[in-house]
């Protein structure tokens, strides 16, 4: 049985036969990280925009400068990302944090107790961090405006941020275990499944739409409005502070084919107005 004080970078190190660094941490992470993001992009590009793009993106045309754009900021964001996330794993692999590894702990009721507890914290603190990178003119030029270049998004740009946009989206999933008991396997789970997430709502292709899910067609219209839609998972909080707007009314400006429509579409409507403050327009 091990408890989160048994688990050292030691450990983690002569499982995977590397020696016990930060700087061997740190490759760990940006390179392990890289390989899972690129494959799973890389198998939604191939599908969706390449095999069978007739039938998801049919008359769309994949800029290959902006497609290369992306990457290199995905490889920068992810680089960037990893060392400055690096004090953290270290604090949680050094046990100073609520992280455990035996389910007897804390039951099987916690077990599946913490994902509701995970997904409501971390909700919350992505989506007031995502808004204030919209309302906040200093966040918006110099850390996220990276990601809004790309207004018809696709999965590369997914993850195609600056790195400290990157980092400030992100550590919600990994101090969760700081503040509450978080299972070892959940934790992997969460900052897993988010990546995976990303891709899925950048590639433009919705196989569930659910009205309170922020599925892909709500952040394809995030993208082309930029204001909108800011939650990562749900969007309760953008109806309750009043920046939802839903991908099924008929916007007038934005191009057949960019976005989901449906036969029974609402009215055609203006474009929304923007949240950003005066001076600060959305990116091109």
């Amino acid at each position: 049985m091990l408890a989160s004080g048994d688990i050292k970078p030691s450990v983690i190190a002569k499982l995977l036969g590397l020696p016990d660094t930060p700087g061997v941490m740190f490759l760990v992470f940006a390179v392990g990280g890289m390989i899972y993001f690129f494959s799973v992009a890389s198998i939604a590009y191939f599908f969706y925009f390449k095999k069978f793009k007739q039938k998801f993106h049919p008359g769309y045309e994949l800029d290959k400068r902006e497609m290369r754009s992306a990457i290199k900021w995905v490889i920068i964001g992810i680089l960037g990302n990893a060392l400055l996330m690096l004090p953290i794993h270290l604090w949680i692999a050094e046990g100073h944090s609520k992280m455990y590894y035996d389910v007897n702990d804390h039951g099987w009721g916690w077990m599946f107790g913490q994902v509701i507890v995970l997904l409501l914290f971390t909700e919350t603190l992505i989506y007031w961090t995502h808004y204030a990178f919209h309302r906040v003119p200093f966040l918006w030029k110099f850390v996220h405006h990276r990601h809004h270049v790309y207004k018809v998004p696709q999965p590369y740009s997914a993850l195609s941020f600056n790195p400290f946009d990157s980092f400030l989206q992100a550590v919600p999933h990994h101090i969760a275990a700081f503040f509450f008991p978080v299972h070892a396997v959940v934790y992997v789970a969460s900052v897993t499944f988010v990546t995976l997430w990303a891709v899925c709502i950048h590639d433009r292709v919705s196989f569930v739409r659910f009205p309170w899910l922020n599925y892909t067609d709500h952040h394809t219209l995030h993208h082309w409005y930029s204001d909108f839609n800011l939650g990562q998972y749900f969007t309760f909080w953008d109806r309750l502070v009043g920046t939802y707007r839903s991908p099924t009314v008929d916007y007038e400006d934005v191009p057949e084919g960019i976005i989901y429509r449906p036969e029974s579409s609402g009215p055609r409507s203006k474009a929304p107005s923007a949240l950003a403050p005066s001076g600060v327009q959305p990116a091109e």
